[in-house]
């Protein structure tokens, strides 16, 4: 056992040492085989390889290794939706703003350039309307409004002119710099606050809309308001929850000797509460999220490349701050460097099991040799322009026609790469299948265009091993250049790492 030094003291954690190298030995064979999850909405394939992975890679195991670890990403992984996206909305629903108008634009114009991209154009119309809501309903507060005050400054033009604004401008913000920056820059909408004020935050947004069925809703600001920018919309859904069958699977691994890790691109106050709202406290050892500068204990609009640490979950909802620093924006290549700069110190290896869904998760389910598993989330929407969109092929390939489960792929070198489906409607659930219904359909579907059938059919005609796939399709190719292997774009990365390449 490790004893983890904390901000606020010691704090012991399991694991040391290495998980070791190479493939373990398979379990003994038995006529009753132990099922760790049942009767689940996983996909029978999947299902199947939590219970062979947790046999195989547990604590029932002859060859447990008490550094066994696993990492999730969380949003549209861990949960069906984003916890950030869903706060964003809450926030301007009831107003939790803990800056005054000035604050708020000084806020909003970090990390990026107000005078490219027309971004003083939306600063001028945003900072405009809160100036009127402020003077009218205001002072606000982290603490938001309450339900009668809620009515009333909805009601008004002005605030769906400032909420309207709000949600397309972070949409403008993804779309003119890159995707860490991206998910950077939201933390500034908690200027002002303090780490529980933001937690707080995060836990009412989720206690909020976890038990709503999904509803897909547009904020479009009036054509009435004079304003820089004209009518803006921002179309997003509303309601976020954490499966019973994920709550199941994340149990199963920490009650079998394997450590559970949360590394996502959230704030790292936002993830710890929907960690205990989502009902995952007793599984979640700790988590890594994105960190923001603090200056008397109170969020200033600068990311913390310095002392932005891994949390610890101590229970009984309460969370130890560690003295692991992450150093990294942990998203795309940044999640890789904040489990090396954290986890990979503390356990003496890398994580056994990666669980995903999108760009921002790619290089660390790829990259890490110690990865046995990888559960992708299927969105149904990840293009082969994206690294879930290469992984979605990846995983049908090794299931379909490389006839692997976990102990063929591992015996193999591979990482077993797995496909689940879900379904996005009503209440959202997983789905017995590797195919998804999206929200406001009825029908499943399995990838999100032609050219992902065209990247399968392409793998599967030439034999490609797993690590060629990554190897040939990660980096970034344009239909027209003379090496593309398919006619299409294809690959998002500048550089890639490579297959196993972090050892």
């Amino acid at each position: 056992m490790i004893v983890l030094a904390c901000a606020s003291g010691a704090v012991a954690c399991s694991g040391q040492g290495s998980s070791g190298g190479g493939t373990p030995s398979e379990m003994e064979s038995a006529d009753v085989k132990t099922l760790y999850v049942s009767g689940t909405s996983f996909a029978p394939a999947t299902e199947a390889a939590i219970n062979d992975f947790i046999a195989t890679y547990g604590k029932d195991s002859p060859d447990w290794n008490e550094s066994a670890y696993v990492v999730c990403d969380f949003d549209n992984t861990t949960a069906i939706f984003d916890i950030t996206y869903q706060c964003n909305a809450y926030q301007i629903q009831t107003m939790a703003f803990a800056v005054d108008p000035a604050g708020l634009r000084a806020a909003l114009s970090s990390e990026i350039n107000p005078e490219a991209d027309d971004n003083n154009l939306w600063l001028d119309d945003i900072e405009n309307a809160y100036q009127y809501l402020w003077t009218i309903y205001g002072p606000f507060t982290s603490s938001g409004l309450d339900e009668e005050a809620q009515k009333a400054i909805q009601a008004d033009p002005e605030w769906m002119e400032f909420a309207a604004k709000m949600k397309a401008f972070y949409e403008h913000v993804e779309d003119t710099i890159d995707d860490p920056t991206a998910c950077a820059w939201v933390l500034n909408w908690y200027s002002g606050m303090s780490e529980q004020e933001v937690y707080n935050l995060y836990m009412r947004s989720c206690e909020t809309y976890r038990d709503v069925d999904t509803v897909d809703v547009v904020w479009e600001s009036p054509a009435s308001i004079a304003s820089e920018v004209g009518v803006a919309s921002s179309e997003f859904p509303l309601g976020v929850s954490v499966t019973e069958d994920v709550r199941e699977m994340l149990k199963a691994y920490s009650d079998n000797g394997i450590d559970v890790w949360i590394c996502s691109a959230s704030h790292a106050d936002g993830v710890r509460a929907a960690v205990d709202a989502y009902g995952l406290s007793e599984s979640v050892h700790g988590i890594i999220g994105m960190t923001q500068k603090l200056s008397d204990g109170i969020y200033v609009p600068a990311y913390d490349w310095d002392e932005g640490y891994a949390w610890l979950n101590s229970g009984n909802g309460t969370w130890e701050k560690t003295d692991m620093a992450i150093h990294a924006l942990p998203s795309r290549e940044g999640k890789v460097q904040a489990i090396e700069n954290t986890l990979v110190p503390l356990y003496g290896a890398g994580p056994l099991a990666g669980f995903m869904d999108s760009s921002g998760d790619y290089n660390f389910c790829t990259e890490f040799d110690s990865m046995k598993m990888v559960i992708c989330y299927n969105r149904a929407n990840r293009k082969i322009t994206e690294g879930a969109g290469i992984v979605a092929a990846v995983a049908v390939y090794q299931q379909d026609v490389l006839n692997y489960d976990l102990a063929s792929a591992n015996a193999a070198g591979d990482t077993y790469y797995l496909l689940q489906g879900r379904d996005e409607n009503g209440k959202r659930t997983l789905r017995p299948s590797d195919e998804t219904v999206r929200l406001g359909s009825s029908e499943p579907k399995l990838f999100a265009n032609e050219d992902n059938d065209a990247l399968l059919s392409y793998i599967e005609a030439h034999g490609m091993t797993t690590a060629q796939v990554f190897g040939t399709f990660s980096v970034r190719c344009d239909a027209s250049d003379p090496n593309n292997k398919l006619g299409v774009t294809y690959g998002y990365l500048d550089e890639y790492s490579g297959y196993h390449s972090h050892r």
